[in-house]
């Protein structure tokens, strides 16, 4: 659906070109769209050719990656009953922990590597690897081979490609499109995901019930392969000659002191720190309902599900606020939302309560991290997008002390009074933010 209505801002009547751009400003004139297109803002950077191509490829890209979100735990999660008698959380969070601690390290050197080479480059060859260990894992799995500790240290490698990823896919957009469509563009990347992420982990649950894990990793590495040759179509944007002879220690070293100094960054990036540690395992997490809820891999699916939809609209209505004058008032506010609604999910013992109480977590997820990230390349200069990208990205290397203290609260008391826990954390913090933190609460 997304994709469709990207593709008719290409037409003006019969054959409707895209927007003309002022070369000086990169802003699009409106008043060359169709009436109608006129007033939608949703998908305004779509009428980029480079960022439509690069859109489509990047969708295809995100289905893999959010059915991996389900199966991967899950499988460590089920797998762990053969060894241990029952299902463990700690052998949940185990495996959740170890898919993020790559990041710690080695997200400098990605964002150094994005400003110094071609993201598209970067992009495809990370997608070959992951199909690969989605490979090997079907045949380990398919062969029985594979105990949950398998799945957790292939989990390990899988967690080191993303952190190349993640930092390069974000920073791409920014030589795409202008300082006009940023959030926009940011923002339906995000919808994107969240369209995957309704429906990739339930659909991955449904596989895993109806034929197995191993076919499951089959249909990710399958994913991924689509994900190379689409990228094919996206230009190949090299970077400056100053950029690709920077030496990779001195640019590392170059990310860290831009962040340090610049206020607005280093308040960004805390948000981002904050998120990561208290908000961000929620997602992670949610098979841990399955005993609280009492419900099969399927129905946890639909957890995601809820939680998908509401994230995609959280970040549609990012996306179809424009350039919003207001981007730091509308971050802390979506983070409030976010903590008050893991709370209320947390506490929340009967299934179909918990799927609708899961729509405002997703909205409020989505929309923070979505300003979050379209506010830091608004205010990063465009040689330095990489490192600052790979330094948001660099937060969810913190992300495994937490996750393991909120399983082991979940292991030795439960799982609500855990989430419970976090979510009045984040909340409380966006209070904080809301009344006290006139620097971010002031951004435009």
């Amino acid at each position: 659906m997304l994709v469709v209505m990207g593709w008719l801002t290409r037409y003006d009547g019969a054959a409707l070109a895209p927007d003309k751009q002022t070369p000086e400003t990169g802003e699009t004139d409106r008043s060359k769209r169709p009436r109608l297109l006129r007033s939608i803002r949703t998908f305004d950077s779509l009428v980029v050719p480079a960022h439509r191509n690069y859109f489509g490829a990047m969708f295809v890209y995100f289905a893999a990656m959010q059915m991996t979100v389900l199966v991967r735990p899950w499988v460590a999660f089920d797998l762990s009953a053969n060894d241990l008698g029952e299902r463990s959380a700690l052998v949940l969070g185990l495996t959740v922990a170890a898919n993020n601690l790559p990041s710690l390290v080695l997200s400098p050197y990605a964002g150094a590597l994005a400003d110094r080479m071609s993201k598209r480059t970067i992009l495809q060859a990370c997608a070959v690897i992951m199909a690969v260990l989605a490979g090997v894992t079907a045949v380990g799995l398919a062969s029985s081979w594979f105990a949950w500790w398998h799945v957790t240290i292939i989990g390990v490698g899988q967690g080191a490609v993303m952190t190349f990823i993640t930092p390069t896919r974000r920073a791409i957009i920014g030589d795409l499109v202008g300082r006009e469509h940023l959030l926009n563009a940011t923002a339906l990347h995000t919808m994107s995901m969240n369209v995957t992420r309704t429906v990739m982990p339930a659909a991955g649950g449904f596989i895993i019930v109806v034929a197995g894990a191993e076919w499951a990793y089959l249909s990710i590495a399958a994913m991924y392969v689509a994900g190379v040759s689409l990228l094919f179509i996206v230009p190949k944007i090299v970077p400056s000659e100053a950029a690709r002879k920077r030496g990779m220690s001195g640019a590392v070293r170059e990310g860290f002191q831009y962040a340090a100094k610049d206020r607005t960054i280093r308040s960004l990036l805390l948000i981002a720190l904050m998120s990561t540690l208290f908000g961000q395992p929620l997602q992670h997490l949610l098979p841990l309902f399955a005993d609280v809820l009492d419900i099969t891999v399927d129905r946890v699916g639909l957890l995601f599900t809820f939680f998908g939809a509401g994230s995609l609209i959280g970040s549609t209505t990012a996306a179809s606020l424009g350039n919003f004058k207001r981007k730091g008032l509308l971050l802390v506010s979506f983070l409030t939302l976010w903590g008050a609604a893991m709370m209320a999910f947390a506490f929340s013992d009967v299934y179909v309560l918990s799927l609708f109480l899961l729509i405002p977590v997703g909205m409020g997820h989505s929309g923070r991290n979505t300003v979050n990230i379209a506010t830091l390349q608004t205010y990063t200069d465009p040689d330095m997008r990489g490192r600052v990208m790979a330094l948001n990205a660099m937060m969810s290397g913190f992300m495994p002390p937490a996750v393991l203290l909120i399983t082991a609260i979940a292991e030795f008391a439960n799982a609500q009074v855990a989430l419970g826990g976090v979510g009045a954390i984040i909340l409380v913090y966006g209070l904080w933010q809301l009344l006290f933190a006139r620097t971010v609460r002031n951004l435009e």
